[in-house]
């Protein structure tokens, strides 16, 4: 199965959720949000996404169990992950030994039109600016 150009944002909080959803998607980030480990589960396994945004502490799945979980499949094992999370990282040092878990992001310092930059970089999307040249030129 083929990876989709699309992020994909596991986030319970809605108002958290809201303010990640409304910056990416007004800077042309391709995005999916759910708010459950189960609901992530389905969505990886059925339509494998290019980037995972994962929040740990979520309300059904302990992140670091799907995390794991998804390490040991061929396919979402492959699938990079950005851990956004309210937990500092020296508390779960057990993302450094996950294959499949690139970045880790406190909450607290997240700008979210950086972190957009940095996701369009690792997802070779054009930049708005130049998007915005390209359609008026």
């Amino acid at each position: 199965m083929a990876r989709e150009l699309r992020v994909l944002l596991i986030e319970d909080d809605p108002d958290i959720a809201d303010l990640y959803v409304m910056q990416l998607h007004k800077d042309g980030i391709p995005l999916e949000h759910v708010r459950s480990g189960r609901e992530a589960d389905a969505f990886v396994r059925g339509r494998v996404p290019a980037l995972i945004l994962a929040d740990l502490k979520l309300p059904d799945l302990d992140g670091r169990e799907l995390i794991e979980r998804w390490a040991a499949d061929p396919v979402c094992g492959a699938i990079p992950i950005w851990i956004v999370s309210n937990h500092m990282p020296e508390d779960n040092l057990w993302w450094h030994m996950a294959p499949n878990v690139q970045r880790y992001f406190l909450k607290s310092r997240v700008v979210l039109p950086r972190l957009s930059l940095e996701i369009r970089a690792t997802l070779g999307l054009p930049y708005g600016e130049r998007i915005g040249h390209r359609i008026a030129g």
